[in-house]
């Protein structure tokens, strides 16, 4: 299983790619991270996906990794450009979308002006029309994890994150770095996502201890999003926000998705 890495585009985007080995057969699937993340959150769903048939790729955001450009500033429309940069850039077709947290909401307004073959939400920032509140409040440029509430404190973040294996938490800790504080201003004051522009199957999938961190999603607002789009949810259960991506039940997720994607015939 061999990555090939890019820079793409003028500012320039960090994509990665994984070939299945029938590339012909395969479709592609492009993975976006969470706030203060990158591409590497999705490390075991990408090789999961890869031996489950697909092309998998996956992006570091403008201003996160080793992409080019500033969080400072840059809005969600910013980060559904850099999707578009990508799969252009890289020729993918046949794309299924899958964001988590922030990506979540990124790639539902992507499948919306783009279009996909499908499009999954895993513990997906709510749009506009799935908010139960609109917030109004501008934030600082940048931030930081710990501005959000993450703890600071080993102990207690291991309190607060039970299923992500401590050495696994240290190191996702030291990744994580900042974000842009307008593209969250967007978020809590709503980003509009009209059912009626969303034609592609969705799944939405809920972490059943989202909420354990402040800035968390969870299966609440998971099944508030599905109902609205009259989509599919599905709970992992004993999975943290972060968790499901790099916790105990992360494989419980991805392989509700490939369930998911093989019953839609994707």
């Amino acid at each position: 299983m061999v990555a090939s890495q890019k820079l793409v585009g003028n500012i320039p985007i960090a994509a990665t790619s994984v070939l299945a080995k029938d590339t012909t057969a395969a479709k592609n699937i492009v993975f976006i991270h969470m706030s203060w993340g990158g591409m590497w959150a999705f490390d075991y769903y990408i090789k999961f996906f890869v031996q489950a048939g697909y092309n998998a790729h996956a992006l570091d955001l403008r201003g996160h990794g080793k992409s080019g450009g500033s969080v400072s500033g840059a809005t969600m429309q910013d980060y559904v450009d850099d999707i578009r940069t990508v799969i252009i850039e890289l020729r993918i077709q046949n794309t299924i979308i899958i964001g988590h947290s922030m990506g979540g909401l990124i790639a539902l307004m992507y499948s919306a002006q783009y279009g996909s073959l499908a499009t999954v939400s895993l513990d997906g920032s709510p749009t506009l029309e799935a908010q139960e509140t609109s917030e109004r409040k501008k934030y600082p440029a940048s931030y930081t994890p710990q501005d959000s509430g993450m703890p600071t404190n080993p102990i207690k973040a291991m309190f607060m994150l039970p299923d992500i294996y401590p050495w696994c938490l240290m190191k996702m800790k030291k990744k994580l770095k900042t974000e842009s504080g307008v593209a969250r201003s967007e978020r809590k004051k709503g980003v509009s996502v009209p059912k009626e522009r969303l034609k592609q199957p969705l799944l939405f999938i809920g972490a059943e201890k989202g909420i354990s961190l402040p800035f968390g999603i969870g299966i609440e607002k998971a099944r508030i999003q599905a109902n609205y789009y009259g989509a599919p949810v599905i709970e992992i259960k004993g999975a943290t926000h972060p968790g499901l991506l790099i916790g105990k039940y992360w494989k419980d997720s991805a392989k509700a998705i490939l369930s998911w994607l093989r019953e839609n015939n994707l």
